[in-house]
């Protein structure tokens, strides 16, 4: 599967649309607050999404900027940027400055963002089969899984990976079909890492160039 099969697939399910029979464990207008299943939280994080989106689909496709601002406040509070970002680079973040580090996390979030946020505009709540988690008090790490059926029928397994920290579940990893999201960008990003070094990759990834194929 193509890392660009991958990431769109993971951009639709970073949506994180469920079927509308799971309870709500939160409403859109609450404040923030852990969660002790994972799925929990992404079901709370799907509410308030799909509040956002739902009466204003055209209006996002016109103005497809606003989108960002939707993932901004939904979904990356609940991302653990830092991690992925660690893992996509691998032996090359080895030796990264803290400062550095900073700067490809937000520059590979933005590009991901702006290249295929507008992917979220055509899921809905039924598209996205959430099966509830049943951790037991103190486990730290998890697996949500999903099954997303896209609009011709195919099933795609997509597995959310998640850690607890001081500030609840985040996801860190997706797997779609068996892909890793973390690992395939990893393949993508090493050859031009080894090339030309983090610093040129993150310059080219802040000014919109697209580095995956």
């Amino acid at each position: 599967m193509k890392f660009s099969t991958v990431i769109t697939a993971v951009a639709c399910a970073a949506g994180l649309l469920l079927q509308p029979g799971l309870a709500a464990a939160a409403t859109a207008q609450a404040a923030p607050a852990p969660f002790e299943q994972p799925s929990q939280m992404i079901h709370s994080v799907a509410n308030a999404l799909l509040n956002e989106i739902n009466g204003h689909r055209a209006e996002l496709r016109a103005h497809p900027q606003q989108i960002s601002a939707i993932i901004e406040k939904y979904l990356l509070p609940h991302f653990d940027s830092a991690l992925a970002a660690d893992l996509v680079l691998g032996r090359f973040g080895r030796h990264a400055s803290a400062e550095q580090k900073e700067r490809f996390v937000t520059a590979m979030r933005n590009a991901l963002v702006k290249s295929y946020g507008t992917a979220l505009l055509d899921f809905h709540s039924h598209m996205l089969t959430v099966y509830p988690t049943h951790l037991r008090p103190g486990t730290t790490s998890a697996t949500v899984r999903t099954v997303l059926t896209e609009t011709n029928g195919t099933r795609l397994p997509v597995d959310f990976y998640v850690l607890m920290t001081p500030s609840g579940w985040k996801v860190f990893d997706l797997v779609v079909e068996g892909v890793s999201y973390d690992m395939s960008y990893r393949a993508e990003l090493a050859p031009q890492l080894q090339q030309v070094g983090l610093d040129t990759v993150i310059q080219r990834l802040a000014g919109g160039e697209k580095l995956t194929a």
